[in-house]
């Protein structure tokens, strides 16, 4: 079983699960080695299998540039695809880039201020 809590910013949506500041959710094993050492989250790993040759005491094998995971590029959004998200699908976006959800009143600020990092990342 594997647990994660975020522990910075208000939200946080990803591979369908939205996690909320300081709650702890259990996550599938994918989920768990997405997150994993992301900043934003302590993530755990309960009831390790005795057949299992790693332990917490062994460091960590880092991937290939091959096997990693394409997903952890940062994701330009369309304008569209913004305005499809729900709130807090757009306020974990805004967190991603830096932001702080709460200074925004409505859903074109945030979408107007994601467009705007987005497009100062490409440059």
């Amino acid at each position: 079983m594997y647990t994660a809590v975020l522990i910075k910013g208000k939200t946080y949506s990803v591979m369908g699960h939205v996690f909320h500041l300081n709650q702890e959710k259990e996550i599938e094993k994918k989920v768990y080695q997405y997150l994993d050492g992301n900043e934003f989250f302590d993530c755990k790993q309960l009831d390790v299998p005795a057949d299992d040759p790693k332990t917490d005491d062994q460091p960590k094998e880092k991937p290939s540039e091959e096997e990693e995971e394409p997903s952890l590029e940062a994701k330009i959004y369309t304008e569209t695809e913004l305005k499809d998200m729900k709130k807090d699908g757009q306020e974990a976006v805004i967190v991603d880039l830096g932001g702080d959800p709460s200074e925004f009143k409505n859903e074109s600020e945030r979408i107007a201020f994601i467009l705007k990092q987005q497009e100062k990342a490409g440059e």
